[in-house]
């Protein structure tokens, strides 16, 4: 199955609209089922004396401010397009900036999306790359692209509404298989990958 990008209808939508609302929600649920976040924060657990993290595509925040919470005495960023949400840490720094436009990706960030990078198309992964090329990690939690993570996916379908639905498939057919994610990217970075139990694909750079 050859990666494929399209839009997804959450995207589209405005922020109040109800089906987006329902949509979020069944986000955070399908979140909780995948644990990319946890994973996330138990990798930046184990790693020595973080000084920044920058999240791509923070969206509501949730993650910004779990990683606050763990990290106090840590700068966390978090970058998307929408302005900041009004439930994001106040010792959380906002950017409202494409991850492609952003300049802050230093030496000493670990950069963590969870997923969030599928939605980039080929040429804006290779250029997010050479932007984090220097950066100390990346960490990222992102759908496992094949057969079973799609027939896994129609097994909710009762519980989700059709933004949900919709976007859900778009989301696995967008995401990754072993290797991909270190090719796109490139970088001097030493990968691990590994899978979740309910279609995460994890992978973890960390630069030598």
């Amino acid at each position: 199955m050859n990666r494929i990008v399209v839009p997804e209808i959450l995207d589209e939508l405005s922020p109040d609209d109800p089906a987006a609302i329902r949509s979020r929600r069944d986000l955070r649920m399908i979140n909780q089922f995948m644990r990319g976040q946890e994973w996330i924060l138990n990798q930046l657990t184990s790693m020595n004396d973080v000084k920044r993290v920058v999240e791509l595509g923070a969206g509501g925040g949730e993650l910004c401010n779990r990683i606050k919470k763990q990290q106090r005495d840590c700068e966390v960023v978090g970058l998307d397009l929408i302005t900041r949400p009004d439930s994001v840490d106040q010792g959380v720094l906002w950017e409202s900036v494409s991850v492609l436009d952003y300049d802050g990706y230093s030496s000493d960030t670990v950069v963590v999306a969870n997923l969030f990078i599928h939605h980039l198309q080929t040429d804006e992964l290779n250029l997010l790359g050479e932007k984090m090329k220097n950066v100390r990690a990346v960490l990222f939690s992102e759908p496992y692209r094949g057969a079973v993570g799609l027939w896994m996916g129609r097994l909710i379908f009762p519980l989700v509404n059709y933004v949900t639905r919709h976007d859900m498939i778009v989301s696995i057919k967008a995401g990754f298989k072993n290797g991909e994610i270190e090719s796109l990217l490139g970088g001097d970075f030493q990968w691990e990958e590994s899978k979740g139990l309910c279609g995460g694909f994890r992978v973890k750079g960390v630069r030598l």
